[in-house]
């Protein structure tokens, strides 16, 4: 499969791609997104999340998990973790995190995926997001298990 590049030349173009990933995403998933700071990742897993809360807590705010490391967010269908592994120094501190628990009943978007690649063995999507000028681009590659689904995505994407 060849890589889909996409534009996202605004907050508006990120969320509609959000929202576009958040209806394939299933349990079992983890979504890597890589780019450098301030490049769009949060956005991104921001608007994944808030697409897939019950609409009861979709105006919940949806904080950065520098901090935290994770945080867990309970759906309709499935629990969605959110993790950033920008501060991790080690492999044991990626371990005591029980990301690989909340892939049992859920997905899950890492930001700063460098430190875990390799690591984990599900349905991994890859998207690397770059600053161009004033805008971004999105580069979606499938790692495995999204076959059917990237060609979905793309589908979205062209329209």
């Amino acid at each position: 499969m060849s890589e889909i590049i996409l534009d996202l030349p605004s907050q508006k173009a990120t969320n509609q791609f959000g929202k576009n990933i958040s209806n394939l995403i299933e349990i079992g998933d983890i979504i890597y997104l890589s780019g450098e700071m301030g490049s769009g990742k949060t956005t991104l897993a921001r608007s994944i999340i808030k697409n897939l809360l019950v609409s009861q807590y979709k105006d919940i705010e949806i904080p950065s998990p520098t901090f935290t490391l994770v945080q867990v967010y309970s759906c309709k269908d499935f629990n969605i973790g959110h993790a950033d592994l920008y501060r991790i120094e080690n492999s044991n501190e990626i371990d005591a995190l029980g990301i690989e628990d909340i892939l049992y009943n859920g997905a899950v978007l890492i930001e700063w995926p460098d430190k875990i690649k390799n690591k984990l063995n599900y349905n991994i999507l890859e998207i690397k997001i770059k600053i161009l000028n004033n805008s971004r681009t999105a580069s979606i590659g499938n790692i495995r298990g999204w076959e059917d689904r990237i060609r979905e995505l793309e589908q979205q994407v062209i329209k």
